[in-house]
């Protein structure tokens, strides 16, 4: 890992100083070029101002060699290899005025020439740039200046030779600048490793130190986050079991007193009927735990079935909560229905009645002699809204982000709730989200609580009744 990321950092700083070096080349020379021919055209102006001063009416004798003369000396001064001039007539007649004239052959469109003309010639099989200057002459036709030379602008071997020079310290810098950040970031890599091999062990205690606010540091603190919520959930699934023992060990404890004091006779004919009594509650605790225990790892582990049909909702809760009347009677408790008629619903039936249920019950084992339970449904613009609510003692604001979790509520409110399995909120949850809706509970400071379920309208249309696992 290390020498791959070594290496591809030095290959990338290789090839973009390869790429900026080529890049960097092109231009300057483009630029270059460019200065020099506009220091050739301004040349070309000046030796033709100068030539048409001393330019006489028949270039013979005297006059030609002046001219011949300025020429040279343009041509020394300048260090230039090629300086010629000519006159072309009215007529395109081309007309030297100096030595030879390469360069004046190869001018493009010299006879109309109107404006200064860079341009690219062959002298002897060598490039040479020219630039040919023109200036009216009036009647006399127009005199043409060119300048060229066949030197490098710019001298590429002793360029070269400086950037491979440079192109080797930059390897050798980008060497060194690789090597250290590849340590430091396998460094930071192989203490997320170790921290990923110590959870895998079973350490949900491990944590990875975050450096930086880089990928790397991001990377740190979602490890942290996840180890975290490992640690958390084992924590919970060691309370979850330690809560599911106690309360199997307490009705079997009483089961097994009972049965043993039955064996020994020590129970009088008169109080058989007590024991027999409690004996079926214990085992009823038994079974709804066990029952509850079973459902919610079936759903947990996505083996849930769901079968909705069209349904009467607003009906089907109220024979719920007739249901439950013998009970809200027996134990003084106002059972109120504030239930809106929604039309029909496709859900399904059973899961409804066991939500509902487990809400009722809830609200009951908290609820006071001369208390109220309410049932409530109603239309949103969202859905549909079901809520439970109760008179009773309301739940601790610090405890109502943990109201849905196993055995949260039985363990911190024993003393408030003795019975139930402490399993009935999370069912609601899983179920309610099973049906692709949320849950929510509202404890106000004044007391009780409202268990709220947002359901999806699911209005029915007239579609046959199906089976499906997971909304």
């Amino acid at each position: 890992m290390r020498r791959r990321f070594f290496w591809g950092m030095v290959a990338v700083a290789v090839t973009t100083l390869l790429v900026g070096g080529l890049a960097a080349a092109a231009l300057i020379s483009r630029s270059v070029e460019a200065s020099a021919r506009t220091e050739f055209a301004r040349q070309a102006a000046a030796t033709a101002r100068l030539l048409e001063a001393d330019l006489p009416a028949g270039a013979q004798g005297e006059g030609r060699a002046r001219l011949v003369q300025i020429l040279r000396d343009v041509a020394l001064v300048g260090g230039h290899e090629f300086v010629e001039a000519a006159v072309v007539g009215p007529r395109g007649a081309v007309t030297p005025l100096g030595e030879g004239g390469v360069l004046l052959d190869q001018v493009p469109g010299i006879a109309g020439l109107s404006g200064v003309v860079a341009f690219d010639a062959e002298v002897d099989g060598k490039r040479v740039t020219a630039v040919a200057q023109p200036i009216r002459l009036g009647e006399r036709g127009t005199l043409v200046v060119v300048i060229g030379t066949a030197l490098e602008l710019i001298p590429w071997g002793e360029v070269l030779g400086r950037f491979i020079w440079a192109l080797a310290l930059a390897l050798i810098l980008a060497a060194v600048l690789a090597a250290s950040f590849s340590r430091f970031a396998a460094g930071r890599l192989g203490r997320l490793q170790a921290a990923a091999r110590r959870v895998a062990g079973g350490d949900l205690t491990a944590r990875v130190p975050v450096e930086g606010s880089d990928e790397l540091g991001d990377m740190a603190v979602a490890f942290n986050d996840m180890a975290g919520q490992l640690e958390a959930a084992r924590r919970r699934e060691r309370e979850f079991l330690v809560a599911v023992g106690h309360d199997l060990r307490t009705p079997l404890t009483t089961i097994g007193g009972y049965a043993e004091a039955m064996g020994e006779g020590r129970i009088a004919p008169d109080d058989m009927a007590r024991v027999g009594g409690v004996l079926g509650a214990e085992s009823d605790r038994l079974r709804r735990l066990i029952e509850d225990l079973m459902l919610l790892s079936r759903i947990e582990a996505a083996e849930f079935t769901l079968r909705p049909e069209p349904v009467d909702l607003a009906a089907h809760l109220r024979g719920v909560l007739d249901g439950f009347r013998g009970r809200t009677e027996a134990a003084r408790v106002h059972l109120v229905g504030a239930i809106d008629d929604v039309g029909t619903i496709s859900t399904d039936p059973d899961r409804i009645a066991q939500v509902v249920g487990n809400l009722l019950e809830n609200a009951l084992r908290y609820t006071p002699e001369a208390g109220t339970v309410t049932l409530a449904l109603h239309r949103t613009a969202p859905g549909l809204v079901l809520e439970v609510t109760d008179s009773g003692p309301g739940i601790d604001p610090g405890d109502l982000p943990h109201v849905f979790e196993r055995l949260y509520v039985a363990t911190r409110y024993r003393p408030v709730r003795p019975e139930g399995s402490g399993l009935g909120l999370a069912i609601v949850r899983q179920l309610v989200a099973e049906m692709g809706g949320t849950a929510e509970v509202v404890a106000p400071p004044g007391g009780g609580t409202t268990i709220r379920l947002m359901l999806p309208d699911g209005r029915d249309t007239g579609s046959a009744p199906g089976e499906q696992k997971r909304p």
